[in-house]
């Protein structure tokens, strides 16, 4: 679901797939953070990060790990900020104490709910671990429990069962969004269900009266659904479907889940929409209510204010400390090691484009950036909106935020080398590469993975990078002694696909097959998908082993092992197809798509060489260079 607000049912997704809001980790042994708080000489971090004499605060880094590691229990919070202020209208409408006290979800609702997911979930996978399984998407058993108490009171709220009881705000939403037609179709779809549940519940029905009920609805031909519509709505269905509530029998059959998800995702986007939500400490230092008539009121004051607080959602502050003390077990040291490679590029970029002068500030970006809309004319937040599949699932960016620093960051570069963009001669030599990437060039692939990670238990294996290096060498001198490529790949390979599901829809793609891909030729961006590489990871750690085996590796070589997101990986090539639609600098459209990746790929380089070369120089401290492809 785009905005992450709970999971109503578990969707198991291979360790390659791009559907979660954390990108594959960098290659270092994991261990939990310490959960202690410090901005002194130390860090509760580890050694300290400091770029050109200023020191990466822990505020900076841990506000990074609660966008991302943290970014479902804030969007958990910010959403229940706006399911209260809808019942405060409802209050301030005439709504009792015990009308509003029905949207709160008990703990006995809560259970009921939460074994139906088990259930359902073990239906479906029978061998797996139920709370591995929700570790794997939702970091643990607890926060799952109570980002599914909040999605169901998000729905008691807004999209209760029966839509004859939607808030106006949500009929208009769905009108908009989605069409007039949903609506009568949503009735259509309760109204079924709940005869379904009349039928399957008729002897307790039969047994208070319901008798004449149960005939009438019986009699009603399964295509007329206006007549079957009609008939729910009647005071006498009204009451036998209380009376089966009151005797515990009421749940009625599940919706189409599809459907479901269409009506929640629109109803959050909207609201998200409409949200006033402010992220960038000079935001929230402005908007943050007057200190104490005794405190300081200087700005550097009110910046310090504003490092406690995550964000401002709708005039209230969510404080930082409140997402952190739910995602401090789960920020192990290697997401800590993205956080402070992250922030420390940025710096780094950041103090060479302010000398050249041409940095935009998080005000000058949040003016700017809207304005390149080609659709109307969007707000920040809508616009910031707007880019969350690409960011996530397309870039592999952690978190919105850190793709909007990014973003900003790109923007400041392409001014530097404006002139350089529009030189042919600097573009031309990058055609070859891009050309395979924008033109869907294919690569017949097999992959053998030595993996750092467990998978089907979702950690970290104790030995991790050391031991699979180990294990990759062995393997990899046995490939050279001449041992046989498939067997070898079928007897070590480490790619893990889950089972299939014994019940209900069978996914069909995304599947590692060991690592040979269903035997299909992979797209770079496809195989980079598989091997957990990204745009983000780039970044951080510059070559990716996507790259080294789609534009370095010879044709019917077996090559590596090369040290990458989660292990070791070793290929075989036995064909690659051309581009399908090459690139020309003279089309406008081409060119836009050569200059992105050049200017993508320059700033990456860029950013590492300043990091490496503040490592040697002293200028960067607390941070070692990233790990080779070989290492």
């Amino acid at each position: 679901m785009l905005l992450h607000l709970g999971l109503c049912l578990l969707v198991l997704a291979p360790q390659g797939a791009s559907s979660a809001t954390i990108p594959a980790r960098p290659a270092v042994a994991a261990q939990p953070a310490p959960a202690v708080s410090s901005q002194g000489a130390t860090s509760m971090f580890g050694e300290p990060v400091v770029v050109h004499g200023r020191r990466i605060t822990d505020d900076e880094i841990q506000r990074f790990l609660c966008a991302s590691v943290g970014g479902r229990d804030f969007d958990t919070i910010k959403f229940s900020i706006l399911v209260d202020e809808e019942l405060q209208k409802l209050a301030q409408q005439g709504a009792s104490a015990e009308q509003l006290g029905r949207y709160e979800v008990s703990d006995a609702d809560l259970d009921a709910r939460l074994a139906r997911e088990r259930d359902d979930f073990l239906l479906r996978y029978p061998t797996l671990d139920f709370a591995v399984e929700v570790g794997r998407s939702e970091l643990s058993l607890e926060l799952f429990r109570e980002r599914l108490r909040q999605t169901m009171r998000f729905d008691r709220v807004f999209r209760p069962e029966n839509p004859l009881e939607w808030p106006e705000i949500t009929k208009a939403i769905i009108a908009e969004q989605l069409g007039e037609t949903w609506f009568d179709d949503e009735r259509v779809s309760y109204a079924s269900r709940v005869r379904r549940l009349f039928d399957t519940e008729q002897n307790i029905l039969i047994g208070q009266g319901y008798r004449a009920l149960l005939e009438k609805l019986a009699a009603i031909d399964p295509r007329d659904t206006t007549t079957l519509v009609a008939a729910i709505d009647e005071p006498d269905a009204v009451n036998a479907l209380a009376v089966l509530k009151a005797a515990g029998k009421g749940e009625i059959p599940a919706d189409d889940p599809i459907a479901v998800d269409a009506v929640r995702s629109t109803i959050l986007v909207a609201l998200n929409t409409w949200a006033i939500v402010q992220s960038d400490h000079d935001e929230i230092a402005a908007a943050l209510p007057p200190a104490a008539a005794d405190a300081p009121k200087d700005a550097a004051a009110a910046l310090a204010r504003a490092r406690s607080v995550m964000a401002i959602v709708n005039g209230q502050p969510i404080m930082m400390d409140t997402i952190w003390s739910r995602i401090a077990p789960f920020c192990t040291s290697d997401l800590v090691d993205e956080a402070k490679r992250f922030l420390a590029e940025v710096a780094l970029l950041e103090h060479e484009f302010a000398a050249k002068g041409t940095l935009l500030t998080p005000a000058q970006f949040r003016e700017w950036w809207p304005s390149t809309s080609k659709q109307g004319k969007p707000s920040y937040s809508e616009y910031l909106s707007q880019h969350e599949m690409l960011s996530s699932q397309v870039l592999g960016f952690p978190s919105l935020p850190a793709f909007a620093t990014y973003i900003r960051v790109q923007e400041s570069y392409k001014r530097v080398i404006a002139a350089d963009l529009a030189r042919d001669e600097l573009l031309a030599p990058t055609l070859p590469v891009i050309n395979q990437i924008a033109g869907a060039s294919r690569l017949s692939v097999d992959v053998l993975f030595v993996s750092a990670f467990d998978f089907p238990n979702n950690r970290w294996k104790a030995s991790g990078f050391p031991e699979a290096r180990e294990r990759a060498l062995a393997i990899k001198s046995d490939l050279d002694k001449g041992a046989e490529w498939r067997p070898t790949l079928e007897l070590y390979s480490e790619f893990w696909d889950p089972p299939m599901p014994e019940s209900g829809n069978k996914p069909m793609q995304n599947f590692y097959f060991k690592g040979t891909f269903g035997d299909q030729p992979q797209t770079r961006n496809q195989l980079q998908g598989y091997i957990g590489d990204s745009d983000y990871r780039s970044f951080l750690f510059g070559t990716a082993v996507t790259d080294q085996i789609f534009f370095e590796q010879k044709m019917g070589s077996i090559d590596g092992p090369w040290r990458g997101p989660k292990g070791y990986y070793m290929a075989r090539i036995t064909g690659k197809t051309p581009p399908t639609r090459p690139l020309d600098l003279s089309e406008p459209k081409h060119r836009e798509i050569v200059e992105y990746y050049y200017l993508k790929n320059s700033m990456a380089a860029r950013a590492l060489a300043l990091l490496r070369e503040g490592i040697t120089s002293g200028a960067v401290k607390g941070l070692t260079p990233p790990p080779g492809l070989a290492d």
